[in-house]
Order: C-alpha cells, then structure tokens, then sequence
C-alpha cells in the first residue's frame, strides 16, 4: 500500500482537503485498502467509512431499487457511523475497483476535532435521508402523472403530411405526437395510425395528418395519479395517452411508461380488472383489495389518498360489470349514465362502504327500455355484491325502479326537493347531491348537475334548510370537553368516526359548495376551491382540511387494524385505544367541526 497516494487523493477530496497537512499525513496510515470484483457485495455490517478510489458501486435499498451510483470519491457507511443504526441498503460492486476503509474510532475523532468535517457528514447524511425517503415516495402507490413524465412536448400540425409525421417521429425517437392547431390540441397520431391507416389502406405520403389523426383525444391532467391514466388506458384500450395542464397538451404517457416506473402498483389490480371476461374473474380480483388496503396503511399512505386509490378500483369494478352487462344483453337502446353517490362519488370510499348508485338514462325507462336496464342494473348491483360491495340496506341502486329515470325524470326530482325542503327531501339531498358518473355519458351528467346548481346556487330558503339539516347532529364532545360514546348495534361502545365526525364535515362543506355552485365534488377538493374563492377564511379552511384528514386517517387506520386482525370493519372508535395524542388530536378535530357548524348556522340561518 503506497501511503502517498493515499495522501495525495486525501488532499483533492472534500472534507480531507480541508484537513492540516500533518494530519493528513498521520490519517494516510489508518486507511486499509480492499479491491473489489464486480458483482461483489460490500459486507454491510461494517463498522467503518468507505472511500470509492476506482470503479463503480451501485447502492440498492431493501426493496432492491436503485438509490445511487457510487464513484471515485464517494463515500458510504457515514449513516451506522452518525447513528449507530444499520439499515438494510445493499452495496454491490459493478466494476472492479479499490476502495479505502477508516475506522469507526478515527472517524469519531476527526468529527470531534474537526467542526467542518463532522458538518460536512451530517449534511451528507441529511441529502442522502431525503434522497431515501424520495425513493420511498416514488415506490408507493401515489405516483402522479407529473412525477413520471418529461416535459417534452413533440408536436405537429394537423395539415402536415403523413410522411412529416413519420420523419419527425424517427428524429425524435417517440412513437407518438401531439396535433396542435393554434396551441391546442385537436388530436393524436401514433405510429400505429401511420401503419393501419396510411400503410395499410395505401394512402400517399402526402395525406394531412387530420385525416387519419384520433380528433379529441381522450386525456389526463399532469396532477392526476399514475393509476388514473392506467385506468383510462385500460377502459379505452389505448396506447397513448397525452397529459395536459389546464387544457393544454404538455407531454405524452404510454403504456411502456407505466410498465417501467414501477412494479408495485394498484394500477396492476386495474388493468387486471379491466381484462376479466366473467363476473368470477372480477370476483377474484376483488379478494387482493384487503391484501391492497393492509400494504396502503403499512407503506403509511395518506387516507385521503388510500381512499381514491379504492375508489378508483370500486369504478373499475363497477365499469367492467356495465360493459360485460352489455355483452350480455347487447347494446344500450339509448344513452346512459351510471352514477355513484355518497363515498364513491367523492372519491373518499371507505373499506365498509356499501352501493349507492343509480342510472340516468336519455330516454323514458318504458317497455324494452325498461327492461334493457333493469336487467343492466341487476348484473352490475349483484356483481359488486359478489366482488364485496355490500348492497345498499336503504336500496338506494339502480336495481330500484325509483333510481332508473331519465334526465327529464331526474331534474324533476330534484327540482321538487330544493323547492320543497321536507325532512325527506333534505335526507336525500344528503345523499344524491354528490353524484359522479361511472360509466356511460358524462354529457348527460353534466347537464344534470349544471340543472342542480343552477337551482341551488343562492337559493336562501333551500340553503337555510340544508344547513339546518347539517346542524341537527353534533360532534360527540360533552360540556366539559369529554368524548360521549354511543353504541353499535352489538352493543359495542365508541364515538363513530363517520356517523359523528367526517360526515359531519362534509355535510357542512357540500352547503357552501351548492350555495356557491361548485361543481366539485370530493370534500377536499370543494374546501380549495371554497378557500380560493374566499367564501370561507383561509385559516378555517385549513383547520377543515386538517381535521377532515386525521378523521380520516384514524378510520383508515381502524379498518386496516381490523382486516389484519380478521374482525368485522366498522367505523366505532373506542378512545381508549388511543395514545394521549391521539386522543388530543380527535378533541380539536371536533372543536373544529363545532365552530364550523357555529358559522354555517350565522351564514345560512339568520331569518
């Protein structure tokens, strides 16, 4: 071992450059040298500080995905050293090379006597935690559109020609592009438009890519999750998928995209669902949505987004059954609308939700019209059933014949309860005012929701009742700020995080929403819009979302307890299972759903 080569790369290396020249010196002869082959792995309880002289060292976390590329001057095993815990990294050498070793005694000296030196390692130490809990974030089932795309947007015009197309394509290697005509996007071609619809029917290669482009392309939002698009890729049978931000095209997932950003993912769940061809294969789907929802509470995903996540699966399920119902039954003899309300619709679905759903249909729902969707309704109702989707114990589904109207038939309906406000008409509004189409025509939704607000937006006599209606129950706290318990029907007592907390919160929310004619419909979403609006104080905003959140997470952290324990899930709360902070968290949760009942009653109920 030559101690001066060692002291000369000491001296072009940060933090020991900025060592004395002497210590140097006396530090070049506490080093050992190790050579490594490729494919080797670095021991890894090692009790010392790795120096990388020559080669290449890959670092892999636990779970076998890459955290860094270690070269000539990096260093590894500083973390056991700062905090004496192991972690469970893997080293593995790529290309042969030599490294340096120092022991874990000199190195605690040289921080002690050195300020600059122990700084450097525990800012090391600091990137290298974040980097990890990046990692981490990355590998969990919250990945967004914009986490995975590159924003780099190829586009074309649509009069170009077909051979432009394909020109442009190869020179920057992508296999599809955007069709923007004034900075919009009108429309897609792929290369496999350029060889179904040019090669194949002998097109020349002077044909405008509008005539055999995809007009209006079905698209995502860059904020949307991964499995969002794998969703719609999976229900369209679709390759290419542009992203878009406010309605502008940025950019362009495929399918190869999602194949490569990870493995360990719900979207897999979905496009499973979406490739079963009988209700027993969706059945047996259905049966990893437990093993899903303990892996979301283990990896610590946020509820609000554990909730979407089963949401989307519960739509995926229910989107399958409609189109095997069709298969069946054969086409729709008009145009419908599958609509979801309460938790599903909100996309805050918990893991005892039952169905509440329902059909809007183009036309009167008389004869074989009737018949067509009543049946429709009885495939899809049983099949969620079967897949884990309790039935409805009210019947609010569409295998109701109440629940099968058409457009005109629903916006009588509701057009009777906002003017007629009966405690009936306001139970339902609490139950039918948050709807979402599932499958079939958002058009028609869309008509009817506009029809909904149109007739609740500053309607003071309907809002007065509604809010009434939202103030009838209160958050479980007794005068002198102590949990009052009530009982399930197994006699079983606690405070029901539902019933008496988060449904609570989203009644209130869903009065300022109609009252101001957002078309918004999941809880957190309509607090932002409400805060961006300033129709309530930003900090009231805040603390809503705040303790609609940890609600939420002690439900979903309940359920999942429950479905590892193998006991029946349900949303009765017992305090004393609580830590002290926990239970101090729930007393400001409802503090704050009562000083938000105290403003919607001055908002809404001054006569």
């Amino acid at each position: 071992m030559d101690i001066s080569e060692i002291s000369k790369f000491l001296a072009q290396t940060t933090p020991f450059n900025q060592l004395p020249a002497f210590e140097l010196a006396r530090l070049s002869q506490r080093f050992t040298v190790y050579y490594y082959q490729a494919q080797e792995l670095v021991p890894a309880e090692t009790n010392r500080l790795l120096i990388v002289r020559t080669g290449v060292f890959s670092l892999y976390s636990d779970q076998q995905q890459l955290l860094a590329k270690l070269q000539e001057g990096d260093f590894y095993g500083y973390q056991r050293l700062l905090t004496e815990l192991g972690d469970q990294d893997q080293l593995r050498c790529e290309e042969d090379g030599l490294v340096y070793w120092l022991d874990s005694t000199t190195f605690d000296e040289l921080r002690y006597q050195f300020k600059n030196f122990d700084i450097f390692f525990q800012r090391l130490f600091s990137r290298r935690l974040h980097q990890y809990r990046e990692q981490q974030q990355n590998s969990r089932f919250t990945l967004k559109i914009d986490d995975l795309i590159h924003r780099r947007k190829v586009t074309i015009a649509p009069e170009q020609s077909v051979q432009t197309a394909a020109a442009l394509m190869t020179e920057q290697r992508v296999s599809s592009l955007l069709v923007e005509e004034h900075n919009k996007l009108v429309g897609i071609v792929t290369d496999r438009d350029l060889r179904s619809r040019v090669l194949a029917k002998d097109l020349p290669a002077s044909t405008q890519v509008c005539q055999i482009m995809t007009r209006q392309p079905h698209h995502i939002d860059r904020h949307a999750y991964l499995f969002e698009a794998v969703q719609l890729m999976s229900r369209h049978n679709i390759h290419h998928l542009p992203v878009t931000e406010q309605g502008n095209g940025i950019g362009m997932i495929t399918a190869t995209d999602i194949i490569r950003a990870q493995q360990d993912h719900p979207v897999y769940l979905i496009g499973q669902i979406h490739r079963q061809q009988n209700v027993d294969g969706l059945e047996q789907c259905s049966l990893h949505i437990s093993e899903l929802a303990i892996v979301l509470g283990k990896q610590q995903v946020p509820a609000a987004e554990a909730s979407h996540i089963l949401t989307t699966i519960t739509d995926a399920l229910t989107q399958r059954l409609v189109q095997l119902a069709q298969e069946q039954l054969g086409k729709a003899p008009c145009v419908f609308s599958w609509l979801a309300f309460g938790s599903q619709a909100r996309m805050d679905q918990s893991l005892n939700a039952d169905q509440d759903n329902a059909l809007l249909l183009e036309k009167e729902p008389v004869g074989e019209i009737g018949d067509y969707f009543q049946a429709l309704a009885e495939f899809v109702c049983l099949g969620l059933a079967r897949c884990g989707v309790k039935l409805c114990p009210g019947n609010i589904m569409a295998t109701n014949p109440e629940l099968r109207l058409s457009l005109r038939g629903w916006s009588s309906r509701f057009a009777r309860w906002i003017s007629t406000p009966t405690p009936a008409a306001l139970l339902n509004a609490s139950i039918y005012f948050d709807l979402r189409v599932i499958e079939g025509s958002r058009g028609l939704c869309n008509a009817l929701q506009q029809d909904i607000l149109a007739r609740t937006v500053d309607n003071s006599l309907f809002l007065l009742h509604l809010a009434h209606t939202a103030l009838e129950r209160t958050a479980p706290l007794g005068l002198f700020k102590n949990f009052i318990l009530e009982q399930d029907g197994q006699h079983k007592k606690g405070l029901d995080l539902k019933k008496r907390g988060i449904s609570l919160l989203t009644d209130i929310v869903r009065v300022y929403a109609l009252s101001a004619g957002i078309t918004q419909i999941n809880t957190r979403s309509r607090l932002q819009e409400l805060d961006k609006l300033q129709i309530i104080e930003a900090k009231q905003v805040q603390n809503l979302l705040d303790a609609f959140d940890v609600l939420s997470l002690l439900r979903f952290e309940k359920h999942v307890h429950e479905l590892q324990q193998d006991h029946d899930v349900t949303n009765l709360l017992d305090p004393a299972m609580l830590s002290s902070l926990q239970r101090h968290q729930l007393k400001d949760c409802f503090n704050v759903i009562h000083a938000a009942q105290q403003s919607l009653r001055y908002r809404f109920c001054r006569e």
